[in-house]
C-alpha cells in the first residue's frame, strides 16, 4: 500500500471511531446537532469544553458536541469524513485551509447570518483590521465569508537565557545575527542554534522580504517568488541546517518539546506555545523573531462545513457568534495566550486585564505586537493551500538531498502555478 493510501485508509478508521463515539450523543432527542473536532490540550481544551457547556446550557434547540483529535494527521482525516458527508460543522483553522473546500460547496455562507437584521452580528464590519477583514474573511473567491478568526498569534522567538548569557550572546534582531549566534552555538556546544515549528512561514518571511520577489499574482495566477534572489535564501537555509545551525523538524508534533530538552538553543514558534515551556534546568525568555519588513500574523478560528441542512448551518453559525461575543472570546485569547482580533473583544476588562499585567503569557503575545506593524495578509484563492504545501516539501526535499535547491525549487513553482490555475 502507498504512503498516501495508508494515510488515507488511517484517517479513515480515525473518523470512523470518531463517529462511533458520538453516536449516543446524536440521540439527543429534538435538538440540533453541531459536532467540532480540534486538536487543543490542556487550558485551551477546557475553555473549549465550558463554553461548550455554557452554550449547550443557554438554549434548548442546539445540542454542541465537542472531540478532541491527534494533531497528527488531523486535516486529512477531516477532508476524509467531510468528503464522507460525515464531518465536523467546525474545526478551527486558517482561511487557507478551508480554501480547499470552497469550490466543492463544502462550506457554510457564514455571510447570510452575519448580516441578519435578526441574528446577525452588529458592527461586524468594523470589528477587524482590514488586513483581516479583506485579506482573510472575505477574500475567498466565491463572494462568500466561510471562517471567522476567534484569535490572533504569530512566531516568536523562545531561547535559552543561560545559554545565551553564558556564550556573550545577544538577542538576534536580524536573520544574519541569528546565523552568527547559531555559528557560536554549534561550536561552543555542539547543539543545534535555532529550530523552525513552521517551515512554510518562515519561508514567506523570507521570500516577503525580497524586495524583487512577491508571493501570488491573483489576476494572473501564478507565483511570484520564482527569483534568483529566493532561490538564493533557500540555499541559504539549506546551508544552516546542512552546517546544523537550524533544524527544520522538530522530535515531536512542535520545537517546544526539543526546546525544553536542550536540543536546540532557541526556536521560533507560536506565542500560544508558550503554555507548553518547561526547561529542563534553564531559564528561558520570548523576544520578537528577527523578521525584518514584513510579519505573518496568525488568525485562526472557525471553519464552518456545510451538509446541505440549512437548519443545521444556522446552529453552527449560531455557536460560532457566541464563540466570538466579547466576554467569550476575551476568555479564549486567554486561554490560548494570544492577541484579540474583535474590538469588542478588546473592549472588555478580561482582555485589557491580561494585556496589560506582567505575565509570561503576555509577555508573549507583546513579542507578537512587536512586528505587527509589518503584519499583511497573503492571498487566500484556489489552489493557495497547495503552494504552502509545495513550499514545505521544496524545503524538506532540498535540506535531505533528494534535490538540488534549484530542482526542489523548479518543482514548487511548477506545482503551484499548476494549481492555482486549477488544473
Amino acid at each position: 500500500m502507498s504512503r498516501k493510501n495508508i494515510t488515507k485508509f488511517v484517517a479513515m478508521l480515525m473518523f470512523a471511531a470518531l463517529m462511533l463515539s458520538v453516536m449516543p450523543m446524536a440521540a439527543a432527542e429534538g435538538k440540533i446537532k453541531v459536532s467540532i473536532w480540534h486538536t487543543f490540550t490542556r487550558e485551551q481544551e477546557a475553555y473549549i469544553d465550558k463554553a461548550v457547556t455554557d452554550f449547550n446550557a443557554s438554549q434548548d434547540r442546539i445540542e454542541v458536541e465537542v472531540v478532541t483529535m491527534p494533531i497528527s494527521g488531523f486535516t486529512d482525516s477531516v477532508y476524509s469524513a467531510v468528503n464522507e458527508g460525515i464531518g465536523p460543522d467546525i474545526i478551527f483553522h486558517y482561511a487557507s485551509e478551508a480554501s480547499k473546500y470552497v469550490d466543492a460547496g463544502q462550506l457554510i455562507d457564514l455571510g447570510q447570518y452575519i448580516y441578519d437584521p435578526e441574528i446577525g452580528v452588529e458592527g461586524f464590519d468594523d470589528s477587524l483590521t482590514e488586513a483581516v477583514m479583506e485579506g482573510e474573511v472575505k477574500a475567498f473567491w466565491d463572494g462568500q465569508i466561510h471562517y471567522l478568526p476567534a484569535y490572533t498569534t504569530g512566531p516568536i522567538f523562545f531561547y535559552n537565557v543561560d545559554l545565551f548569557k553564558e556564550l556573550e550572546l545577544e538577542v538576534p534582531t536580524t536573520w544574519k545575527e541569528l546565523e552568527e549566534a547559531c555559528a557560536v552555538i554549534k561550536e561552543k556546544k555542539d547543539i543545534v542554534g535555532f529550530g523552525i515549528d513552521s517551515m512554510v512561514d518562515f519561508l514567506q518571511m523570507l521570500i516577503m522580504e525580497t524586495p524583487s520577489a512577491g508571493y501570488i499574482d491573483v489576476e494572473n495566477k501564478k507565483v511570484l517568488f520564482d527569483t534568483p534572489e529566493v532561490r538564493e535564501k533557500l540555499a541559504w537555509v539549506v546551508d544552516m541546517a546542512n552546517k546544523g545551525y537550524f533544524k527544520i523538524k522538530p522530535s515531536g508534533d512542535y520545537f517546544s518539546s526539543d526546546f525544553n530538552s536542550g536540543i536546540v538553543a532557541s526556536y521560533m514558534g507560536s506565542c500560544a506555545g508558550y503554555p507548553y515551556i518547561s526547561p529542563d534546568g534553564f531559564e528561558f525568555d520570548m523576544a520578537p523573531t528577527p523578521s525584518e519588513t514584513w510579519y505573518p500574523s496568525w488568525n485562526r478560528g472557525p471553519v464552518a462545513f456545510y451538509y446541505n441542512d440549512d437548519e443545521r448551518a444556522e446552529a453552527t453559525y449560531e455557536f460560532i457568534k457566541y464563540f466570538i461575543s466579547a466576554d467569550v472570546n476575551a476568555g479564549w485569547v486567554e486561554a490560548v495566550a494570544a492577541l484579540a482580533p474583535y474590538s469588542w473583544t478588546k473592549e472588555t476588562e478580561q482582555y485589557k486585564s491580561f494585556i496589560t499585567t506582567e505575565t509570561p503569557a503576555q509577555r508573549s503575545v507583546k513579542a507578537v505586537e512587536a512586528n505587527l506593524d509589518n503584519a499583511t495578509s497573503l492571498p487566500v484563492i484556489e489552489g493557495s493551500a497547495a503552494v504552502r504545501s509545495n513550499i514545505k516539501a521544496a524545503v524538506e526535499k532540498a535540506v535531505a538531498g533528494e534535490m538540488t535547491v534549484d530542482a526542489a525549487w523548479d518543482e514548487c513553482v511548477t506545482l503551484s502555478n499548476t494549481a492555482l490555475q486549477g488544473k
